[in-house]
């Protein structure tokens, strides 16, 4: 109970704001222009056409000869669906730090942490307090952009359990986002500070990968650049849809540089989207309990040298009575 009113309390003092509501606008907006965009790639782009009988208003064309355009029109809705769901994580990633990196800084320059802490008696409740104060109108910002992709069911193709797969991953990376904010907002002593920070960090988590991929693929290294690329959130969202990334893997088969979707355990395949579910949930969890010990005054690993520096002058105080 005391966690759902400290909850209360924070979405009550967030929709005051005018920013959820600017940011729900927004992914509203840019969704149905990148749905426009995609009915007009649809009637004049040969790959996402149908080549045997008219889709209504699309027009019939002759399918493209290239291996990647041809791999374009038989996963047209998967791609559709794959293109969606990245919008969301750009979304997320933009508008997540400017909702969590400024929440503990402005509470503790007011005060209001102190009194937070003595309410909640746990700082690892406040910090699941302000993550979820923070994940449910993030949550209504990317709602907003779930009735485009309806677009990618109209296309066809896109299996029930991928595109189930593709928003789980797309919810762990969100949650790993916002808490990235959090702890920098716990860490900074300004909201500029813990904002810059947020967005950086936020940058290093989904691009640095292939950033540090692709300079180990210059130097020749190319079995680590494709392992180091595959933990990119975008190539996690990628392997959750296994036939278009087998597909394309056939496909660009020899390119460079060529992500991996998967590991061969044993007898036991491993596709990068379960390593890399398993890991984002890890990295959640862990920033979160870093955020609450960063919080908390008199966490136990704070003291910790204060405490043996008591027993040691204990110790020396029981020798000296003697």
């Amino acid at each position: 109970m005391r966690l759902l009113a400290l909850l209360r309390w924070e979405l009550v003092q967030t929709t005051r704001g005018a920013a959820p509501h600017i940011a729900i606008t927004f992914a509203a907006i840019s969704s149905a222009v990148l749905a426009a965009i995609g009915v007009a790639a649809l009637s004049r782009w040969s790959p996402l056409t149908s080549g045997d009988a008219s889709l209504g208003l699309f027009r019939t064309v002759r399918p493209a000869s290239s291996p990647l355009a041809s791999l374009a029109g038989e996963y047209r809705g998967g791609i559709t669906y794959l293109i969606i769901i990245t919008w969301m994580l750009l979304v997320a990633a933009f508008v997540g730090p400017a909702f969590s990196a400024g929440t503990l800084v402005r509470d503790r320059q007011t005060g209001r942490l102190a009194r937070l802490l003595t309410d909640a008696a746990r700082a690892d409740v406040v910090a699941v307090v302000k993550l979820l104060a923070t994940l449910i109108p993030l949550g209504l910002v990317l709602a907003a952009i779930l009735p485009t992709a309806s677009f990618a069911w109209l296309l066809g193709g896109l299996l029930g359990r991928e595109a189930v797969l593709g928003a789980a991953i797309l919810i762990l990376v969100v949650v790993s986002v916002v808490a990235i904010g959090l702890l920098c907002s716990a860490l900074a002593t300004t909201e500029a500070a813990a904002l810059l920070s947020s967005y950086l960090a936020v940058g290093g988590f989904l691009f640095g990968p292939i950033l540090v991929g692709l300079g180990l693929s210059v130097t020749g290294l190319s079995a680590a650049a494709s392992t180091v690329m595959s933990f990119t959130p975008f190539v996690a969202i990628f392997s959750a849809e296994s036939s278009l990334a087998h597909s394309y893997s056939q496909t660009m088969a020899g390119q460079w540089p060529m992500p991996r979707f998967g590991w061969e355990i044993g007898k036991l395949f491993v596709p990068a989207w379960a390593a890399d579910a398993l890991l984002y949930a890890v990295l959640a969890a862990t920033l979160v309990w870093l955020t609450s010990v960063v919080i908390e005054p008199l966490h136990p690993l704070k003291t910790r040298q204060l405490r043996q520096s008591a027993s040691l002058a204990l110790v020396g105080d029981g020798i000296e009575s003697q």
